[in-house]
């Protein structure tokens, strides 16, 4: 296993979509879904969100070979928009299409049935991964007249938590197996100087932080937020998933937010997420990571809200911001951080220096262009290997 590096290659950001996409296209992903899945993984790696990258954990390797996560994708089939029954409330079917351009598609409406209603919410089943969920909720805000809430469920690696066998402490009882996801929730709300953008899955962290550790061949800095198969926490990503030839097995389970502290309230939301995608059609039994096919395809939501029903777009934003400036003058001072906001800095390095991939990201990417036939290095130019500002990038 690899420490991280004090130095890094940059890679343009332009050349970094260019060659996503001309990986995909080899790959027989048609121009939208190829112009999607590049959209969300390129918005998650100059975000510094490298585990849903292109080099990621559910990133370009997993899409062009159809593993992990993404083993279910149909790269050519399309999302179905079903009848409606009531006008503020839509059903897709996502068809088991690549869940990027499925992601795409309920954005499209879910914005075009609130600017109509007010507000409006499109469920989303018998799809795949769609990246980092803020991707999308920031896309239902990103014209400054919707708030954005986005959700879905994941294939299953926390344990349910319950009393503790040893009745010494309820919040650290855990289940046999894995039988949750990570079911992240993100919410994007539009302000005067921008959109501010809550992005968390209810789990520790998301999963795909520890699978691109795992693919990277490097240890991981976070505790409490990987268990090994006795409920320990680990920093090694080998105690979560063995993989095989790209056969993946699950041997440990990722923490419930709070952990072993007040993992219940952590485990109580992702139960709930799943519950109320089951009434758009989302799965009702537990969504093994091993395997392939249909019986592994997930959920989403997506909601959409007009901000100007009591005051105007513009007077709403400005008391959104208003807000913030309440909190970042009295109560806290010139340190206060909003989330999102090391994302944004993250951006602007990025759009001006180039992407900061470590070497086992590197390797990713090599994987994943040899697999259609593709030299990495023919493709891409480097900016060269420069120091890596972990203030910023700090995962």
């Amino acid at each position: 296993m690899e420490i991280s590096e004090d130095k890094r290659e940059h890679i343009d950001v332009e050349e970094m979509r260019n060659f996503t996409l001309g990986v995909l296209r080899k790959a027989k992903y048609p121009e939208d879904a190829a112009k999607s899945t590049t959209h969300a993984l390129l918005d998650a790696d100059i975000k510094g969100i490298f585990s849903h990258g292109i080099a990621g954990g559910t990133g370009l390797e997993e899409a062009v070979k159809r593993t992990g996560i993404t083993a279910s994708v149909e790269p050519t089939s399309k999302p179905i928009v079903l009848k409606q029954q009531f006008p503020t409330i839509a059903v897709i079917d996502g068809n088991g299409a690549p869940g990027h351009l499925t992601a795409q598609t309920a954005v499209d409406l879910v914005k075009e049935l609130a600017r109509k209603y007010g507000i409006a919410k499109v469920f989303v089943n018998n799809t795949n991964h769609y990246g980092a969920a803020g991707t999308w909720s920031e896309k239902i805000s990103l014209d400054g007249d919707l708030k954005g809430e986005v959700s879905c469920t994941t294939v299953a690696v926390a344990k349910v938590m319950g009393d503790d066998p040893k009745r010494l402490d309820y919040t650290k009882g855990a289940g046999k197996e894995v039988r949750m996801g990570t079911n992240p929730l993100a919410i994007s709300i539009p302000h005067t100087d921008g959109i501010l953008t809550f992005d968390s899955a209810w789990t520790r962290m998301a999963v795909s932080y520890c699978l691109k550790h795992l693919k990277a061949g490097e240890m991981m800095s976070i505790p409490e937020y990987i268990a090994d198969n006795n409920y320990n926490s680990t920093l090694n990503p080998q105690d979560f998933m063995q993989s095989v030839d790209d056969a993946n097995t699950i041997t440990g389970s990722v923490f419930p937010q709070g952990s072993t502290n007040s993992g219940y309230k952590g485990d109580s939301m992702l139960r709930f997420l799943e519950i109320d995608q089951t009434l758009g059609g989302g799965p009702l039994k537990k969504i093994s990571f091993e395997g392939t096919g249909g019986k592994r395809r997930i959920s989403h939501s997506f909601q959409a809200q007009v901000i100007d029903f009591l005051f105007t777009k513009e007077e709403a934003k400005a008391r959104v911001r208003e807000l913030m400036i309440d909190y970042e003058t009295k109560y806290f001072g010139s340190a206060s951080r909003w989330p999102g906001d090391r994302s944004n800095k993250a951006k602007q390095y990025c759009m001006n220096e180039g992407i900061p991939y470590s070497k086992g990201q590197i390797k990713t990417l090599k994987r994943a262009a040899n697999y259609v036939d593709l030299d990495f290095r023919k493709l891409i130019n480097s900016r060269g290997h420069k120091n890596y500002p972990r203030d910023i990038f700090n995962k």
